[in-house]
C-alpha cells in the first residue's frame, strides 16, 4: 500500500469518508471548475529528449521566492502557469514524511497544501500515521523527470500530471504487516490559487485515470528509464497509454 493511499485507509476509518483514489485528484466540487478553453500550456519545447519527450525550459527546484521549513521546498509563486507546473513538481517530494524529519515535513504540509476540512484531514492522518506506526515513505519524481499540463488556469487551478516515484520501507498496520515496495505511477498533482501562492488540493473527486507499478520485496525493478516507462504507460490491461502532452524537465 502507498504512501498517500495508506493515508486515505485512515481517514476512512476515523471520519467515514468513501474513497478510492485520492491526492492526484482534480478541484474539489466547491472550487471554480478551470475553463479548458482558458488553458494554457507553459515552457514551450525547443528539442526533445533521448526519451522522446519535448524538453521544457522549466526545471526541477526552480522557482519561488523563499524556502519552506523542510530547508529545501521553493514556495512563493507566481499566478501564471509555469510556476503552477514550478509548484507541482516541486511539491512532490514534499509529500515525503518519517518519524525523524515529520516536524518540519508537516510545517511545509501546511503552508503548500490548501484550506478546507479534506485537505486538513489528510495531514492529520499522515502525522497518525507518523506518531502511531512510525511510517515513512519518500516520494519523487522518476527519472526522467516528466509532467503533463492537464489544464491550467493562471492564478485560479491547475491539473499537473506526473510521474513519480515512492520508496516505502513496509510498516506494521492494523496487526498487518506491510512489506516494503518501490512504487512508480502517473498521477495528478492539483492546485489552487490560495494566499498569492499555488496549494495542493487533496479533495476527493473523480479524477483520471493513475497508471501503476509496484514492485515489491523480491521482485524485479525496471532494468532501464525505457523499461520503467513502458511500464508505467499501460493501462489495467497491458494496453499501452499515449505519451501525447508530456514533457521532459530541463536538465
Amino acid at each position: 500500500m502507498t504512501s498517500r493511499r495508506r493515508i486515505i485507509v485512515l481517514i476512512v476509518a476515523v471520519v467515514a469518508i468513501a474513497l478510492v483514489v485520492v491526492a492526484s485528484v482534480l478541484m474539489s466540487q466547491d472550487q471554480d471548475q478551470p475553463d479548458s478553453s482558458a488553458a494554457t500550456t507553459p515552457a514551450t519545447p525547443t528539442k526533445t529528449s533521448e526519451y522522446g519527450f519535448p524538453v521544457s525550459s522549466i526545471r526541477l527546484g526552480e522557482g519561488g521566492t523563499k524556502t519552506a521549513p523542510d530547508g529545501k521546498t521553493p514556495i512563493g509563486y507566481t499566478a501564471s502557469c509555469e510556476d503552477a507546473v514550478r509548484a507541482a513538481v516541486n511539491y512532490v517530494a514534499a509529500d515525503s514524511y518519517s518519524p525523524e524529519n515529520w516536524k518540519n515535513q508537516k510545517a511545509t504540509l501546511q503552508q503548500i497544501t490548501a484550506s478546507g476540512e479534506y485537505n486538513t484531514k489528510y495531514i492529520n492522518a499522515t502525522a497518525s500515521l507518523v506518531s502511531n506506526n512510525s511510517a515513512s515513505a519518500e516520494s519523487s519524481l522518476i527519472s526522467p523527470a516528466i509532467y503533463k499540463v492537464e489544464n491550467c488556469e493562471s492564478g485560479k487551478s491547475a491539473n499537473i500530471a506526473v510521474a513519480l516515484q515512492i520508496d516505502d520501507p513496509g510498516l506494521e498496520l492494523d496487526g498487518k504487516t506491510i512489506g516494503p515496495s518501490i512504487e512508480y505511477r502517473t498521477q495528478n498533482q492539483s492546485l489552487v490559487w490560495e494566499g498569492n501562492n499555488w496549494k495542493l488540493d487533496f479533495s476527493p473527486t473523480p479524477v483520471r485515470a493513475e497508471s501503476q507499478l509496484i514492485i515489491a520485496e523480491g521482485e524485479k525493478a525496471p532494468e532501464s528509464p525505457n523499461d520503467l516507462l513502458n511500464q508505467i504507460f499501460v493501462d489495467s490491461q497491458g494496453n499501452p497509454l499515449s505519451r501525447d502532452g508530456w514533457m521532459e524537465l530541463a536538465r
